[in-house]
């Protein structure tokens, strides 16, 4: 049984946690920092890999914002609601793979939301 106050599939690298995830097309770990305000990523084949592999990307990706004047922390941002209407049956599948991703539906939502406006 896991802690209530642990996070499933995380490590904290640097003081940045970072979500792991098992890629097995590459047969490796990946680590994805979050709380950042852009993307970086790391990976490696043991969890000793991934804190040394984490901590070289993350000081790259910080090194790479203060030369670009970026701020590398995602800001603080009021939280904003509303309703969403759809059919009964895609609510199944829509837990289901928010499950799958162990997210909750809402941040399942958002995170998908963000992917497809940043694609356009």
């Amino acid at each position: 049984m896991t802690d209530s106050h642990s996070i499933p599939n995380t490590m904290v690298i640097g003081g940045q946690p970072a979500l792991i995830t098992w890629v097995p097309e590459i047969s490796l770990f990946r680590g994805k920092f979050l709380g950042l305000s852009g993307y970086c990523d790391f990976v490696a084949g043991s969890a000793k890999g991934l804190m040394q592999e984490g901590e070289i990307s993350l000081k790259a990706y910080l090194a790479d914002c203060k030369e670009s004047g970026i701020e590398p922390y995602e800001r603080e941002e009021k939280i904003k609601t509303f309703t969403l209407r759809y059919p009964e049956s895609f609510g199944e599948r829509l837990a289901i793979a928010a499950a799958e991703q162990r997210m909750s539906v809402n941040s399942y939502i958002v995170e998908m939301l963000s992917k497809q406006m940043k694609l356009k």
